[in-house]
């Protein structure tokens, strides 16, 4: 049962053509191309449209009145039956957008559900049966089943009756006015949408409801059908797949290893039909497009999740990128922050083909979610994307595109790590063998390539691969053995949601989101407790030579330090946003658990551009600034900011002069944040982690070396200038 709006309602009864399908255009061409055929004369549009919702019988006796009395209206409508079929068999039912998810909604809640079409029953079964909604559908009663057609309640009725409803507990879908004259005479609810004709007022008046189109309703529906609340990981995707593409662009860590999974999830009564996804490694491209699957592992659960329906598309090719951005509803920008200047030029690219490619009057809006891992995401990306689309399709079509699309800032809250192309070759060639023994029962010769601790694969290796993949993508078969044989690219931490912002009616209905009014406050956080703790983290456990986060968490004292700094963080956090208590708790948890089970996250991957990540009001330095201005603790973090230069100068050979000048310049602009009591304080600070640099190295070189670079670190600190 389902409580919609004041009434009770047991059962849904759908019209088919116009109502669930968008057929009645494909109708009149077929119709008007048999008619010539057959008679020389043509139908025309006013007539098509007079026998909209019309029985087979009442739009003959129709074509008489208006043609000839002798029209051979049965061999017009057969033919035109061959070629609607024709086009269905060779391009498939064009389903309303929203069908699925309404039918999914209405038969979770408990509905009985029918169809009372005037087609006949084997046009009926076969339309239902390509469109793969047949399945939701207890009974059909056709029009070659009844001997009254609309606009006479019999169809209505009787497959009230069918499904053992009286006509008031059902809504009753339509499209035509036949046909909502025959729901209303029925005693039905019912629900008006427009098709090709639009609604008169005697439509109207027999309509409890209508909707412009069937998202309008879903919209509707929603408040009265269950919520689905955040998934398990272990929880399957839905079964039911709607007519929505979706794409990522940006195949890696997150793209795949986590928005393929929140997008699979969907509003968890249905998915996407198909997922695009981008990237410029083919052997990652190769690898999924062949296998047609590809999952992530869960380490703490030992679960693995096949990720399907994905095609997975070159970045390089535009045309691919385009089509990408001209067919999805939503696409997930996941791009580390020094790609966005060049990429953006592609997403210009894309939005401009889409802008060209539709009605302007009608382009669907896209949702964009920017994955950057970056608090100001938003600003940084429309920066560039507006710059490159003025220099694409000039000023005011920039602004019109940019006007008309959903920009979503977003904070992710999984640690995700990819696979090498090492580790991926690997799993070819291993699955390579036993797909060679499952073919001949005994293992050929094959040459191996011997591995290598790089994690690029060297010519020869790739030349290997291609040939793994392109032997098995011939000669593969869904019940093969290599069917139960996951390939696995990602591993992954099991945190569930994703911040978005609120600002897309599409992501209302996403299963994995939570929609937060200011997303900046979440991104602040993350930034500092999930982002700066893990950098520091990472400094000092690649220093100590750990390979993995997880691995580094067995040494005690990567742990305290991790716990101390972490507690810090928090403190100074807490202080800014009393408001998002819950959200720190939960965060900060979050993020000990996922670092305790990080085995699979090298320690070097997080440790990358630590000056980068140590600018001011960046996740480390605005957490200092922060304590700072409440008078907390910032001792542990001052010890993240020296583990943090010394790797910079340890693995990217910077001079100490020029770490110390970029302290200075990090420093002063964050003096011009703060107080100016705290500006001795600042310099004070500066001095110490300087100082602390300085001695780690003296205390690693011989004595020769030991005074030229101790000299050399102490120059620039006699020469700092003071505070003001």
């Amino acid at each position: 049962m389902l409580k919609f709006n004041n009434d009770l309602v047991h059962g849904a009864i759908f019209d088919m053509d116009g109502t669930m399908f968008d057929t009645e255009r494909l109708r009149f061409q077929t119709l008007k191309q048999a008619s010539l055929e057959l008679t020389g004369i043509e139908f025309s549009d006013s007539y098509l449209m007079n026998c909209l919702g019309l029985s087979a019988q009442s739009a003959h006796r129709l074509a008489q009145a208006e043609y000839d009395e002798n029209i051979p209206y049965a061999d017009i409508r057969k033919r035109a039956d061959e070629l609607e079929l024709e086009s269905v068999r060779q391009y498939g039912v064009p389903i309303k957008k929203g069908l699925v998810q309404v039918l999914e909604r209405l038969r979770k809640s408990g509905l009985r559900m029918a169809v009372a079409t005037s087609s006949r029953r084997a046009i009926a079964e076969e339309y239902l049966i390509n469109a793969n909604v047949y399945k939701f559908f207890d009974v059909l009663v056709c029009g070659d089943e009844v001997e009254n057609g609309k606009p006479h309640p019999e169809i209505f009725k009787r497959a009230a009756e069918k499904i053992n409803l009286e006509s008031a507990e059902c809504l009753m879908f339509e499209d035509s006015e036949n046909g909502v004259c025959s729901a209303h005479d029925a005693g039905g609810i019912t629900v008006l949408f427009k098709d090709i004709k639009a609604p008169n007022e005697n439509m109207l008046s027999n309509a409890n409801y209508y909707f412009e189109c069937m998202y309008d309703f879903l919209l509707e529906l929603d408040p009265f059908t269950a919520h689905l609340d955040m998934p398990n990981v272990q929880e399957p995707f839905p079964q039911t797949i709607n007519q929505l593409t979706v794409g990522i662009h940006g195949f890696g860590a997150i793209g795949g290893g986590y928005l393929a999974q929140v997008l699979s999830h969907w509003d968890g009564y249905t998915r996407p039909k198909k997922i695009y996804a981008s990237t410029r490694n083919p052997l990652y491209r190769s690898a999924v497009n062949a296998f047609g699957t590809y999952s992530i592992r869960y380490g703490q659960l030992s679960y693995d999740e096949r990720i399907e329906n994905m095609e997975i598309i070159d970045a390089e090719n535009i045309q691919q990128m385009q089509d990408m951005y001209i067919e999805s509803s939503l696409i997930a920008i996941c791009l580390p922050e020094k790609a966005i200047a060049n990429e953006a030029k592609t997403i210009a690219q894309g939005l401009y083909a889409r802008h060209i490619a539709h009605d302007e009057k009608s382009i669907e809006p896209l949702t964009l979610l920017l994955i950057l891992n970056k608090v100001g995401a938003k600003a940084l990306l429309l920066k560039h994307l507006t710059q490159a689309l003025k220099e694409l399709a000039g000023d005011e079509v920039a602004a019109q595109i940019i006007q008309h699309h959903y920009f979503c800032d977003t904070v992710v809250n999984r640690m995700v790590s990819k696979l090498s192309d090492q580790n991926l070759y690997r799993q070819l060639r291993i699955k390579y063998n036993i797909f060679k023994q499952f073919q001949s029962d005994e293992v050929d010769n094959v040459d191996l390539v011997e591995m290598e601790d790089a994690t690029r694969l060297n010519v020869e290796q790739e030349r290997q691969a291609t040939l793994y993949v392109e032997d098995m993508r011939r000669n593969f078969q869904p019940s093969h053995i290599l069917q139960s044989m996951d390939l696995i690219l990602f591993n992954a931490e099991s945190d569930m949601p994703i911040y978005v912002e609120n600002n897309s009616p599409l992501l209302e209905k996403m299963r994995q989101m939570i929609l937060v009014e200011h997303i900046q406050d979440i991104q602040i956080i993350k930034n500092r407790l999930w982002n700066g703790v893990h950098a520091m983290l990472a400094w000092k456990s690649a220093l100590l030579k750990h390979q993995t986060v997880g691995v580094a968490l067995s040494d005690l004292g990567v742990e305290q330090f991790m716990r101390n700094v972490l507690q810090e963080v928090q403190a100074g956090l807490t202080q800014t946003y009393p408001d998002r208590a819950n959200d720190l708790t939960r965060l900060s948890q979050s993020f000990i658990d996922s670092c305790a089970h990080a085995y699979k996250d090298p320690c070097t991957r997080v440790a990358r551009d630590p000056l980068r990540k140590l600018s001011f009001n960046e996740r480390v330095l605005g957490s200092i600034a922060t304590n700072l201005n409440y008078g907390l603790d910032t001792r542990y973090l001052q010890q993240g900011v020296i583990y943090g230069l010394v790797y910079a100068i340890e693995t990217q050979a910077i001079e100490l002069s020029k770490v110390h000048m970029f302290l200075e310049t990090q420093f002063n602009m964050m003096a011009q944040s703060l107080n100016s009591d705290l500006h001795p304080v600042l310099q004070q600070m500066r001095e110490d982690i300087l100082n602390a640099v300085a001695e780690h190295f003296a205390d690693n070189e011989t004595s020769r070396d030991k005074n030229e670079r101790h000299s050399q670190a102490k120059r620039p600190l006699q020469k700092a200038s003071n505070f003001a």
